[in-house]
């Protein structure tokens, strides 16, 4: 992991940890029937980092082959959207996003020198989680999630006409899990959160001409780290 990541990881926990005393010495118990309601609706917005990271096939080591080296540097981008949280009971929750708009854009360097960008793109996701919660202190409240989450380009009808040179694939699946920190107040709820994500899907477009740089990669697969603010 990029230690950017690192930092700004450290930088979060930090901040929970604080806010979670903080917020557990208050004398007043903002919203104490939060809870009875089983479903509450909210809106995130969110700075994504993201990269690509790339598995060389067999043909990266025939000396007979041109010889490239592909790296991806992390890019930043931003997210926003709606939420749906169903309780299920007193530690876990079912949580929803029917409206996930992505905006940002991977980058691949070949041989340090030539630069093929893929430029902001706007991506249509669908997450789904499972969340762990903690007990309830005063006016905080830890947590953990996991899931699933597809993504998919909301421009993929104009790529159709686009060179497959250095285009990837239009859609993913991945894993994602994280943590965050529910903080209650007198009349709303605010969440931050981070989120890894990992792509299972090969980016690698098929059918790629011979002289194609892509064709010495195996498997190229996405990368994010993703920090929000949630508002129920």
């Amino acid at each position: 992991m990029h230690s950017i990541y690192r930092k700004k990881i450290v930088v979060v926990v930090v901040f929970m940890l604080m806010a979670v005393q903080g917020f557990s010495q208050e004398r007043i118990r903002y919203q104490p029937d939060y809870d009875n309601k089983r479903i509450h609706f909210g809106y995130f917005l969110g700075v994504v980092n993201t990269n690509y990271l790339i598995k060389y096939s067999e043909k990266h080591l025939d000396p007979n082959n041109r010889y490239f080296v592909i790296t991806s540097p992390t890019t930043t981008g931003i997210k926003a959207g709606a939420l749906i949280n169903y309780y299920i009971n007193d530690y876990f929750d079912l949580r929803f996003s029917p409206l996930t708009i992505a905006i940002y854009g991977r980058k691949l360097l070949v041989n340090d020198s030539l630069k093929f960008d893929q430029v902001d793109k706007a991506w249509f996701e669908i997450p789904v989680y499972l969340k762990y919660k903690s007990e309830r202190r005063m006016n905080s409240r830890m947590f953990i999630f996991a899931g699933l989450k597809y993504g998919f380009e909301t421009n993929v009808v104009n790529r159709k006409g686009t060179s497959k040179s250095f285009a990837t694939k239009s859609a993913d699946l991945s894993v994602d899990y994280g943590m965050g920190l529910e903080l209650f107040r007198e009349y709303f709820k605010i969440t931050p959160e981070i989120h890894f994500s990992h792509g299972f899907r090969n980016m690698v477009n098929t059918g790629l001409p011979p002289t194609n740089f892509l064709n010495n990669v195996d498997r190229m697969r996405t990368h994010s780290v993703s920090f929000f603010i949630v508002f129920q």
